[in-house]
């Protein structure tokens, strides 16, 4: 079973909660989705500038430790608002990737080009960015 943790302070962190208890309640509902998990390897930090409050997840394949902040040196990094963070648990499917018909990617394909989500550490970082949307995905 995949362990999601709360490192120090995070738990203060409302970013780091919310995202916490979602890849928790996730792969509660969805076993199946143990097998993306493990395919988490690496770092992920999300910054969700609105709300000034950033979230650093390490990932091994069988452990995620949420940190607050941003801690290191990232994989990648996912920077936006906190609307767009949160349509990245909402992103509609095709098979292992993005549907580029689903409103919700069209609408943050639209905040990528528009520079309201950035996202760095890419192509590199896109196994880790790909696993965590589908341990993610509502």
């Amino acid at each position: 079973m995949p362990i999601i943790e709360l490192h120090g302070d995070a738990e203060d962190n409302g970013l780091a909660n919310m995202l916490a208890t979602l890849m928790r309640q996730n792969l509660d509902d969805h076993p199946e989705r143990a097998a993306a998990f493990a395919k988490m390897r690496g770092v992920i930090a999300i910054f969700a500038e609105d709300a000034e409050v950033a979230v650093t997840i390490e990932a091994d394949g069988v452990r995620a430790v949420f940190r607050n902040g941003i801690v290191g040196i990232p994989d990648v990094t996912v920077r936006g608002g906190f609307e767009q963070i949160g349509d990245m648990s909402r992103m509609e499917s095709l098979g292992p990737f993005p549907d580029p018909r689903g409103p919700v990617n069209r609408s943050m394909a639209a905040a990528l080009r528009d520079g309201r989500l950035r996202v760095f550490g890419l192509p590199r970082g896109l196994p880790i960015l790909l696993a965590f949307g589908d341990v993610m995905a509502v």
